[in-house]
């Protein structure tokens, strides 16, 4: 298994649609802050050129956080099923769990890296280029992305688990998105007539993380944090479980 991962860090390392995926992800965070910038140094009275609406923009998208795992995780493991990556080393005795196990530390790591690189030049930018404000800090943006770690973790397990039941990586991002849009979507608009399906869809990140006429912040309170790590942990739990069972009756 230690073999397999270190082949695998050594393709990810070496392979140009990491380092694409990776500067893609800088710059779009480098173009919100620059942008923000530019508008304000062509139009003085523009009141948003400054720190705080910087911080307040990232602050109203938490799922962001949630959803680059799919695209993450596809850039990793695109058409993994016909590159021969799987039958090879199941081939040289790796079992199904190690493999699952292997990609799971390899995604975590990939994610983890490109998170933090990401959030490390929002932050320079916006502090560089824009008007300091200090009324919301970037430590409140630290504060979000751990409080929906969890849940990103799940969505980067169920995003592994599609790109190996899944001939074709895009099958797979498209099952993501049923499971993570679709099944909330679905169980809140039952849940109007049945309380069951309510509670259920409260306890689904995309339903507690949108911020559209959200009258608090959600990781500022106990009820937000505890769904966060609750049902983040039960999807890391449930969808590690599901994918095993779905590799050992899959042939490779």
């Amino acid at each position: 298994m230690l073999n397999y991962i270190k082949s695998e860090f050594y393709r990810v390392t070496h392979s140009l649609s990491t380092y694409i995926t990776l500067g893609i992800f800088l710059g779009l965070a480098l173009l919100v802050n620059c942008g923000l910038a530019i508008i304000g140094a062509a139009n003085p009275s523009f009141a948003y050129a400054n720190t705080s609406f910087s911080m307040q923009f990232l602050m109203q998208l938490p799922t962001i956080f949630v959803c680059a795992a799919p695209i993450l995780v596809y850039v990793l493991y695109d058409d993994l099923g016909k590159n021969g990556t799987l039958k090879n080393a199941v081939a040289f005795g790796i079992s199904r769990e190690k493999l699952l196990l292997g990609q799971f530390i390899i995604s975590l790591t990939f994610c983890l890296f490109v998170m933090l690189a990401t959030l490390a030049v929002y932050f320079a930018s916006a502090y560089a280029f824009l008007k300091y404000d200090p009324t919301i800090p970037s430590s409140e943006v630290m504060r979000e992305a751990l409080c929906v770690l969890l849940p990103a973790i799940a969505a980067m397990v169920l995003a592994i688990v599609c790109a190996n039941v899944t001939s074709k990586g895009v099958l797979g991002i498209a099952i993501w998105m049923v499971i993570y849009y679709f099944v909330p979507y679905v169980c809140r608009w039952i849940g109007y007539q049945v309380d069951f399906f309510a509670k259920m869809a409260e306890w689904m990140p995309m339903t507690f993380m949108d911020m559209q006429g959200a009258t608090e912040i959600f990781w500022q309170t106990k009820e937000g944090v505890e769904k966060c790590l609750i049902s983040g942990a039960a999807g890391i739990v449930i969808f590690a479980v599901v994918g095993w069972l779905l590799l050992r009756r899959k042939e490779i």
